[in-house]
């Protein structure tokens, strides 16, 4: 009897956490398939697996070392590649990428100075004068970045996929219930978070739960755009930079260690993904060839028609774009100055002439478009908005007299 359950409770163990190894264990994909409806459950039975696994392999362990039942050396290999299987995972998102959704740190743009370069790309979000950059760079690792007393007033938190090379503004809520978020998985190469009240993955690029689907209630999302960080110093002379520094050694040196452990790894991996149209991860369900993949795009909705545009599409226009979406005045600008693309509503009924960052134009000033995905990679943007139009010139609105 007891060596039934010796083999039963080493092949559960075992299974289990390989399943959570596969699913959840992040960079797996770029070896293994993991298909989105297998890591969608692993994500919602995420505590199932690990007890599972762990309690399995401690059975086995004992009912090995009470009674003699099973296979030593099996056993003791059965051990170690379980909690190698399920402490990975588990380390790697926790400790790792642990998130900042409510304690990241904001310096002043002087400060920052000794961090980033001028001519860095920044993702910039901003409420009631209050401005805050994130570059690629120091937002990779935690994924979400924010802050208790939120945004101008507002609970804004920005959000992060290196795969996507997507940073986008959400606010923390679904139907004004607060959501404890944290970072999960990849999928599509795009970010997955995971929301602790309902355990329900969220996609970064929708902002809705997965069982709500795509066009289900989601996170309000929150406009962003990127600039250089010289040019936000410009624009923003008080705004904050986000910096996410490694604690030194003789305060933590663990984390010392293990935070520049998983820098090396994420460098080896996102420059070689940002610099080549090679991927990292073959989960993509769709293909597009109309640009290449890692063209950087601006992609936005409304409701439920999307469009894209590069920014040599919107330079050639004159920097200035007039056009319908979703039934919805727009328009798409490129400002020189602070070398940065702008998508603004226009409900004026009439085409716009001018333009400045701002929002600012002949026609009055223009609320921007929240939706904008700023410079994702075009093979993210269209594998989740399959039906999108790219640099779409009709219908434009009929021109200002």
């Amino acid at each position: 009897m007891f060596e039934l359950i010796y083999w039963i409770a080493s092949a559960a163990g075992t299974y289990a956490a390989f399943v959570y190894f596969r699913d959840l264990g992040d960079i797996t994909q770029v070896v293994l398939d993991v298909s989105r409806g297998n890591m969608l459950k692993a994500i919602r039975n995420e505590h199932k697996l690990i007890a599972v696994g762990l309690l399995g392999t401690s059975l086995a362990a004992v009912l090995h070392l009470a009674y003699d039942v099973g296979v030593g050396w099996l056993t003791v290999v059965l051990v170690a590649a379980n909690i190698f299987m399920i402490g990975f995972p588990w380390v790697w998102l926790r400790v790792g990428l642990r998130n900042q959704q409510t304690s990241a740190t904001y310096y002043s743009i002087e400060e920052a100075r000794d961090y980033l370069r001028g001519d860095e790309s920044v993702i910039v979000i901003e409420n009631n004068g209050e401005a805050r950059a994130h570059s690629d760079y120091h937002i990779k690792r935690p994924h979400l970045a924010g802050t208790p007393e939120g945004l101008g007033g507002e609970n804004v938190i920005l959000t992060y996929c290196c795969m996507t090379h997507l940073g986008h503004g959400y606010k923390p809520e679904i139907n004004g219930e607060a959501l404890d978020l944290e970072v999960i998985a990849q999928h599509g190469n795009n970010l997955i978070m995971k929301d602790r009240v309902t355990g329900e993955p969220i996609q970064q690029m929708y902002g809705t739960r997965d069982c709500d689907g795509r066009y289900g209630e989601g996170m309000q999302e929150w406009p962003t755009f990127r600039m250089p960080f010289k040019a936000f110093a410009k624009a923003y002379p008080n705004g904050k930079v986000f910096l996410n520094k490694i604690p030194a050694f003789s305060k933590n040196p663990l984390l010392f260690l293990f935070d520049h452990i998983v820098e090396i790894v994420f460098l080896w991996a996102t420059v070689s993904h940002d610099r080549t149209h090679s991927l990292l991860c073959e989960t993509m369900a769709h293909e597009d060839d109309r640009l290449p993949r890692k063209e950087y795009v601006w992609g936005f909705n409304v409701g439920k028609d999307s469009v894209a545009y590069t920014q040599d599409a919107i330079r050639e226009q004159g920097g200035l774009i007039n056009v319908s979406v979703g039934g919805r005045g727009v328009v798409v600008s490129y400002d020189p100055e602070f070398d940065s693309v702008g998508v603004y509503y226009n409900d004026t009924g009439a085409a716009v002439n001018s333009i400045d960052f701002w929002g600012e134009s002949d026609r009055g000033k223009l609320a921007r478009v929240e939706t904008v995905k700023a410079a994702s990679y075009w093979f993210v943007w269209v594998n989740y908005f399959p039906e999108t139009d790219l640099n779409r010139l009709v219908p434009a609105m009929e021109a200002a007299a």
